[in-house]
């Protein structure tokens, strides 16, 4: 059903904004006039592991870098999956815009998680004194890239539709010409 709002909106002349881990909450909301993506209605992430993401967010403020999402986040709540959820549907692209990196990267930034947050409930610092969840960058890989259809691939599992293109966008002039309707 998201699919067909998402589809009346645009017809309606309603923007509906992508979802950004900076940006959307566990539901959608009305932003500037535009609708913002939930980042609860992803596929798998779960509305409960949102909400803590989201309450991460305003207790701590935006997040800056992938190393600071992962240093911040439970990983009770959020697995790799979810991770490949919110950057398949593009929630990363504001802080990361290597969309194919970061998913191809969401084992390792869940790892970064799990690390940062033993290190938060054992009370033990790094080697220095300084927390080393911090000072580890998290390495995406280089070779990582994806063509217009396996992101729109991707999109569609996450979303469970097609959300910023269309397989039959590149024909949809000449399908206006024969006056065909969606």
């Amino acid at each position: 059903k998201l699919g067909i709002f998402v589809e009346d909106m645009r017809r309606s002349g309603v923007a509906c904004l992508p979802p950004d881990i900076n940006a959307s909450h566990a539901y959608f909301t009305v932003e500037d006039g535009a609708v913002r993506y939930a980042l609860g209605a992803l596929k798998g992430v779960g509305e409960k592991a949102m909400e803590e993401l989201v309450a991460e967010r305003e207790k701590a403020g935006p997040f800056n870098s992938l190393e600071d999402f992962a240093t911040r986040i439970d990983p009770r709540l959020l697995n790799r999956r979810q991770l490949e959820s919110l950057a398949g549907a593009g929630a990363f692209d504001r802080i990361k815009p290597e969309r194919a990196a970061v998913y191809a990267a969401a084992e390792t930034i869940f790892a970064h998680a799990v690390s940062a947050h033993d290190q938060r409930t054992s009370g033990q610092a790094g080697l220095f004194g300084g927390n080393s969840a911090e000072a580890a960058p998290i390495r995406l890989p280089r070779d990582a890239s994806w063509t217009l259809a396996q992101r729109m691939a991707a999109e569609r599992d996450a979303f469970g539709f097609y959300f910023s293109a269309h397989p039959v966008d590149a024909s949809r002039h000449i399908l206006a010409a024969h006056k065909v309707k969606t």
